[in-house]
């Protein structure tokens, strides 16, 4: 029969374990504990007799002890047990709760007793009330965690060291850590990294803050002093009438000292944002906006998992259900992102980049390298400093009895220790599984900066070679097919949340895609043009397009489903078919679509997508991508016991996330993002505010100014 149980250890010179604890029966339940010395509000409550529990007699427990430790008990051992176990507080309410180490008891052919040890995560996972734990005299309250996941709290004496719980859960169930609340607790006064991330935030904002005080200063003052003259040592910035003869209007070159000073300005990274343009392929700002907050709502039951539910099956069982398509499709959202990085990649690059007239390695490789080195030095720095944050700091922006759990980062920062360096030159999903888990979200950024290194390739061989470039990046798609088919197993994880989930040679499929689409739009738009003008040709798109991406996201409910302890498992090839077919179908939804949104159809849905509020949220996508994990964290982990699954809840906790991930995105714009991909402007010559005149095909399609060519991250002037 299986019983709970509770242990508690008491110090002996061997430092042994006994335990005790309440075994299935159908005798008669010892007398109710009295309420004597419990705190106000608790005076008529018991724990009230249940006719299947019974507690271990004296003798019961002296046997189990000596057959587990081939010792004999002794009065002061036994006494302390009593002390610890049966203290007339609120915390033996807890005792019936405790479901984290369970084991069943028989007997062997002598009738001794044997425990046979096992682990069990329950169907529901009972926690104590803290507050109540609080306000009781002599308790703590303690939960039990495995990989930062609770399995169980509950409120114990304090007779009841967390050393000796730890102890008990190391040798019962190997992996499972014990932590009391208020018990060797880090603190920020004492955690020297942590002070020193703190340090530089700080540190950031204020040159940012000076920066935009001196750039206001110098504007008035200026300004006062006269609106005509140009003021000894100071150089305008305000565009003003040539003094020459000539009708032409010029703008005198501002000194490096006051460039720099306007890279960092807030205003001016205010204005950039709010900035809207108006191009054919501004329906990319909606799908940008609305496919981030598409992964906060899955990241809000998936990532990161700690501290958990307390009904975990249930919550599983739940999130199966058809209604609940969108939330489990949402990892078709980072298909969206890879195919929107390489079809805006290619498509400005062979817009912008003007090719040589005759082929030359050396040039080309030098754009080459710039590109590569340009995405890397605007991205890296506000990527390093939120996984810092996360490391260091995250643990103290959480609040309650199971902020421990984010301890160095919690399940957002593991094995950061040994992999942030990989996270740092984006190689972390490659190789053992564990280099993942740093920062895990991010394994999206590390297949986005491999696929620019071979894309760029692809890129750059459609302006001399187009013919073997698509050639190389078919060649590309079907071996990644190839390799779906055969390194996925008949595992579910394998396939979705595994060791394949995040490898670039199963992501290509709508990244190769994505560089096929922005070649056509850039080469051959005036015949996609022709073609879509056609009623029947677009409808027929249309009709594929949501055959194709529905049906994906149906497929992927599905999977999804085999999580449910109550469904059946698909085989090797229900598996392989999936993986190739969604990852290839929605590409080329996405494919159909963008061709033809592109050339001014798409109705009613383009006009929403390119609303220009999209815009400026757009711009700030990438912070948010960073940030929402830490955001969500504080969300779970700030509550007094663990959540309990709701769809209310679900929707309640996604947008909270969403405002707060934005928030953080928009700052992190304003003081990092936006500041350092001016610097680097300045830094590597780049004019940003001036390229060459567009033609009048080009005028309505080109963004103003250089483009940060990924899908999370594509917004001008950066």
């Amino acid at each position: 029969a299986t019983v709970s149980v509770l242990y508690c250890s008491i110090k002996m010179p061997m430092a042994v374990i006994f335990l005790i604890g309440m075994m299935m029966s159908t005798t008669v339940a010892k007398p109710a504990v009295a309420a004597e010395g419990w705190p106000a509000g608790f005076e008529n409550f018991t724990l009230p007799p249940s006719p299947v529990i019974k507690y271990f007699e004296e003798q019961e427990i002296r046997h189990l002890y000596e057959q587990m430790t081939n010792k004999t008990m002794t009065d002061s051992e036994l006494s302390a047990l009593e002390v610890c176990v049966f203290g007339q507080t609120s915390m033996m309410a807890q005792v019936s709760a405790f479901r984290l180490l369970q084991f069943h008891i028989g007997t062997n052919a002598s009738g001794d007793y044997v425990p046979e040890l096992i682990t069990i995560i329950p169907n529901t996972t009972v926690s104590g009330n803290y507050q109540a734990c609080e306000d009781a005299e002599g308790g703590q309250f303690c939960y039990f965690e495995s990989g930062s996941m609770v399995l169980s709290s509950m409120c114990v004496p304090t007779a009841c060291t967390p050393d000796m719980l730890q102890e008990i859960a190391s040798v019962l169930t190997p992996g499972v850590g014990v932590h009391c609340v208020g018990v060797d607790e880090d603190e920020f006064s004492s955690d020297p990294p942590a002070q020193a991330i703190a340090s530089v935030l700080i540190v950031i904002m204020s040159l940012v803050v000076i920066a935009s005080v001196l750039c206001r200063g110098y504007e008035n003052f200026y300004l006062m002093v006269s609106k005509e003259q140009e003021v000894d040592g100071l150089v305008p910035l305000i565009p003003q009438k040539s003094t020459t003869n000539n009708d032409s209007e010029h703008q005198t070159e501002p000194s490096k000292l006051m460039k720099v000073l306007y890279a960092c300005d807030m205003d001016t990274s205010m204005k950039e944002f709010m900035k809207t343009t108006t191009r054919p392929t501004n329906f990319l700002n909606g799908m940008r906006v609305l496919s981030i907050c598409w992964v906060v709502l899955g990241h809000t039951l998936a990532f990161p998992m700690n501290p958990g539910m307390d009904d975990f099956i249930n919550t599983v069982e739940l999130t199966t259900k058809f209604r609940m398509l969108i939330v489990s499709s949402g990892l078709l959202a980072v298909d969206t992102f890879f195919f929107m990085s390489a079809f805006l990649a290619c498509f400005l690059i062979l817009k912008i980049v003007k090719p040589d007239p005759v082929f030359s390695f050396i040039n080309t490789s030098k754009k080459v390298t710039m590109l590569w080195v340009d995405r890397y030095v605007r991205l890296t720095p506000l990527y390093a400093l939120c996984l810092f944050t996360a490391w260091y700091l995250l643990q103290y922006m959480v609040d309650g009895p199971l902020a421990n759990t984010y301890h160095r980062g919690g399940a957002v920062a593991i094995n950061c220790e040994d992999n942030w360096w990989k996270n740092m030159l984006y190689i972390q999903n490659i190789g053992d599984e564990s280099n993942i888990s740093c920062f895990g979200h991010t394994w999206y950024l590390a297949n986005d900066f491999q696929f620019l290194i071979l894309g760029s390739f692809l890129m750059f061989g459609f302006m001399y070679t187009p013919l073997a470039s698509i050639i190389a990046t078919v060649v590309l798609l079907i071996t990644s097919w190839i390799l779906v088919a055969v390194l996925i197993s008949d595992n579910y994880a394998d396939y979705s949340t595994g060791s394949n989930y995040y490898r670039p040679w199963i992501r290509f499929g709508p990244y190769g895609i994505g560089l096929l689409t922005g070649y056509v739009l850039a080469k051959h738009k005036s015949f996609v043009q022709k073609s879509v003008q056609s009623t029947h040709i677009r409808w027929t798109g249309y009709v594929v397009s949501g055959i194709f991406m529905f049906g994906c996201m149906v497929f992927q409910w599905a999977m999804q489903k085999q999580t449910a302890p109550s469904e059946s498992h698909w085989g090797k090839g229900m598996a392989q078919f999936q993986q190739v077919t969604y990852h290839i179908f929605w590409g080329l939804g996405l494919a159909i679509l963008t061709l033809t949104w592109s050339c001014g159809h798409g109705g009613v849905i383009v006009r929403f997508l390119s609303h220009p509020v999209f815009e400026p949220l757009g711009k700030v996508t990438f912070g948010v991508y960073l940030i929402h994990p830490m955001v969500l964290a504080v969300l779970r982990v700030s509550l007094p016991a663990l959540a309990h699954y709701s769809d209310a809840w679900l929707l309640a906790t996604a947008v909270a996330a969403i405002n707060g991930s934005y928030l953080g995105g928009w700052l992190a714009f304003i003081f990092i993002e936006r500041p350092i991909g001016a610097l680097w402007d300045l830094a590597s010559g780049r004019k940003a505010r001036r390229r060459r005149k567009p033609t009048n095909e080009e005028e309505h399609t080109l963004p103003e100014k250089p483009v940060i060519v990924t899908g999370i991250v594509a917004e001008p002037g950066a």
